[in-house]
């Protein structure tokens, strides 16, 4: 059985904005991802070019929860898909961490100490087969 390498324009990954004030969200979301961007290159079916794919994720204001030990907040596709993504941010160790869920199922889960190195971890993985992706924005060369 062969083993498939990966090819250096397979990879793809994202750091999004962090929400900042004056951004028109309330006080408490500040520091959180402002989006989250998933992406990969996939194959067109029917002319077999390699396309840039995306799925975005966006803030749900109202699943946000914060304690004295944490922010967590939830980020959904528009329109919705069967996913979510998870946000937590410790504040005593100022870890964040990223849950990718399918349903109740959690299908990914990610951490950094910072908020650029648990956003690089959690989207370098491409877009789940049975997600929505966005229009493709350009053919990407096979050579």
């Amino acid at each position: 059985m062969s083993k498939r390498i990966r090819k250096p324009w397979d990879f793809i990954a994202y750091v999004p904005n962090q929400i900042k004030e004056g951004d028109n969200y309330a006080p408490q979301l500040v520091g959180l991802p402002f989006n989250i961007l998933f992406g990969g290159i996939r194959n067109d079916v029917q002319t077999g070019q390699r396309l840039l794919v995306g799925v975005c994720y966006w803030p749900a204001s109202e699943t946000f929860h914060e304690n004295g030990d944490r922010k967590e907040m939830c980020y959904f596709t528009k329109p919705r898909n069967k996913y979510f993504v998870r946000v937590i941010f410790e504040k005593n160790t100022g870890r964040w961490q990223t849950e990718k869920f399918k349903g109740k199922k959690l299908v990914q889960s990610a951490f950094g100490s910072t908020f650029n190195g648990a956003m690089l971890h959690t989207t370098m993985r491409a877009p789940e087969p049975d997600e929505h992706y966005a229009p493709p924005e350009k053919t990407v060369s096979a050579t």
